[in-house]
């Protein structure tokens, strides 16, 4: 059986197009939280890195320091994270997740999983492994930064 050929170009589309029907399958599941994606994105970083000083969250978000506050303050206003002193620098903050928090982080995670269920459910795994085999090879050589 002889493969098309696809060129970078179209590969690139294909990829987009994928990552945009991932987003918008995400946020429909994330409608029945009470976060919208770029919140759930700070609380799943929170998760992962805590406890994270403000200036790594606005840099693993990509946002400015202002803008990954005002992220917090959602996250801190509804009991899903806390901001306390960081204990190596007293004048900065370090923001950990609540057990409230902690719950939620579950809930966005399964909602994550339920909208990658439906946006890749045409993929057998062996069209699974092969398409993961190569955006791995492609962020492993885009580097670290890739990885946020």
């Amino acid at each position: 059986m002889d493969i098309p050929e696809v060129t970078e170009t179209d590969l690139a589309d294909l990829i987009l197009r994928v990552a945009r029907q991932l987003r918008r399958a995400n946020a429909d599941e994330l409608a029945g939280t009470p976060l919208n994606p770029h919140q759930a994105r700070a609380l799943r970083l929170v998760a992962r890195l805590e406890p994270v000083r403000m200036a790594d969250l606005a840099e693993r978000l990509h946002v400015a320091p202002r803008s990954a506050t005002d992220v917090v303050e959602v996250l801190v206003g509804g009991g899903w994270v806390e901001r306390t002193a960081d204990p190596m620098d007293g004048r900065s903050r370090v923001v950990r997740l609540t057990s409230a928090g902690q719950g939620l982080v579950a809930e966005v995670d399964a909602a994550r999983a339920r909208a990658a269920s439906q946006v890749l459910a045409p993929l057998g795994p062996a069209d699974r492994a092969s398409v993961a085999s190569g955006l791995r090879a492609a962020t492993d050589a885009a580097g670290p930064r890739s990885l946020t």
